[in-house]
């Protein structure tokens, strides 16, 4: 048995980044494996914030309610076309929101906000006040100017950066080729037809958790406890090209807990089996001369979590050349006791107070059976090894609920 440091630092000294490749920015996932940089000034002209009229700020200065200044309507912009090349003194364009502002012209006033007059079949614009410069006005360049950063490396390619990228004419990005993982969850009393039966929630969790973070799921079955069928799944995934395979359940000491010899008779590498955590003791992590990773949960549906939470997730972003995923603090606000021997993942609620603090309440309910808790939860609070008892206030470090979210109290 090893502590979950060691556990750690065994998966990162035993995976590499897969390899890269170029992927259809449109496709909007992805770990980037090189920097992006804006390409262009966006945006490419001055163009105009809102529906309104064209002016020159200075033709304005003098403007007020007591001596307004006209200025001739001589034409309307609409967004997509060429701007005109001329302008006249005291002149103005109608123009619609994302029209190119001409030349001369610096500054929009809001239809909303002006008067218009008909004088011998001619229209003008009534300025009573002055307009300032740029008023209005989303100018050349404001939002990026080429070579400006976009996101750096080894961070994931989110829908709004997605948005900079297209806006910049970028139409393919590097990226890590996304993980193909299969899951292969085990247990005869599963959605069991023949008789006392509990339901499988372990591979419907795993495929919904490992989908929203972009993972590739390449096949996802269930077998009974069945040697025969483990290892046919498992040759399977193998077969299919996977760059890891998780299986839940099987894992422990018990008469029909095939995995860790179904593994061993496969040649695989046991690189290490049971950790010093609670809950997920006997997990384990072996490696097959093909490449493939595999993660061995238990069954219990707070286990699966919690490996895949801590363990699986951690694999996952090192395989996308990520580092390992930092820790938040937070001051615990509950007391809590445990054994010494034991690194506890705890189900917890975390808010934030009116300091900014995040503070954290480690909830009932932590057997690793229980679902229920999990409607409350919105947090993993971490305690170590070494450590009985955790005290109100104490400082301790935990983690969203799922890989990528943040702290929604």
């Amino acid at each position: 048995m090893i502590s979950y440091k060691q556990a750690i630092e065994i998966i990162q000294s035993s995976i590499k980044p897969l390899k890269v490749s170029k992927s259809d920015i449109h496709s909007g996932y992805g770990v980037l494996a090189e920097d992006l940089f804006a390409t262009s000034e966006i945006p490419e002209f001055s163009n105009s914030a809102m529906d309104g009229f064209a002016l020159s700020s200075a033709e304005t200065a003098e403007a007020s309610e007591s001596k307004p200044i006209e200025f001739e309507i001589i034409g309307t912009i609409f967004a997509g076309e060429s701007p005109p090349e001329t302008s006249l003194p005291l002149s103005t364009y109608e123009i619609m929101t994302g029209a190119v502002v001409p030349k001369g012209f610096d500054s929009v006033v809001p239809v909303e906000q002006v008067t218009t007059i008909d004088r011998d079949g001619k229209k003008f614009l009534v300025i009573t006040g002055k307009v300032s410069n740029g008023r209005n006005v989303r100018l050349a360049g404001e939002d990026f100017k080429a070579g400006d950063l976009i996101l750096e490396k080894d961070n994931t390619i989110e829908p709004h950066v997605m948005m900079s990228a297209i806006a910049n004419g970028i139409k393919s990005i590097k990226v890590y080729s996304p993980p193909k993982v299969s899951i292969v969850t085990t247990g005869s009393e599963l959605d069991n037809k023949d008789g006392p039966s509990i339901a499988n929630t372990n591979g419907p969790y795993l495929e919904a958790s490992l989908r929203r973070s972009g993972i590739i799921i390449h096949q996802s079955f269930h077998v009974k406890d069945v040697k025969e069928q483990i290892r046919d799944r498992l040759q399977q995934s193998i077969d299919l090209g996977s760059d890891m395979i998780i299986t839940t359940g099987g894992v422990s000491a018990g008469k029909a807990d095939f995995v860790p010899s179904v593994l061993a008779e496969m040649g695989a590498d046991i690189l290490f089996h049971k950790v010093w955590i609670r809950p997920g003791k006997p997990i384990l992590m072996a490696l097959f001369s093909s490449g493939q990773i595999v993660f061995g949960l238990p069954g219990n549906p707070v286990s699966v979590a919690v490996g895949l939470r801590f363990f699986v997730n951690q694999a996952l972003r090192l395989m996308q050349g990520q580092s390992l995923e930092p820790k938040m603090k937070a001051i615990n606000k509950s007391e809590y006791k445990k054994s010494k021997k034991f690194c506890f993942f705890a189900k917890a609620h975390t808010t934030v107070n009116a300091q900014g603090i995040l503070e954290t309440n480690i909830l009932s309910g932590q057997e690793s059976f229980k679902l229920k808790p999990f409607n409350q939860t919105n947090s993993w609070a971490i305690i170590p090894e070494g450590l009985d008892a955790l005290k109100k206030d104490q400082e301790i470090e935990i983690v969203p609920l799922n890989m990528g979210e943040s702290i929604n109290p």
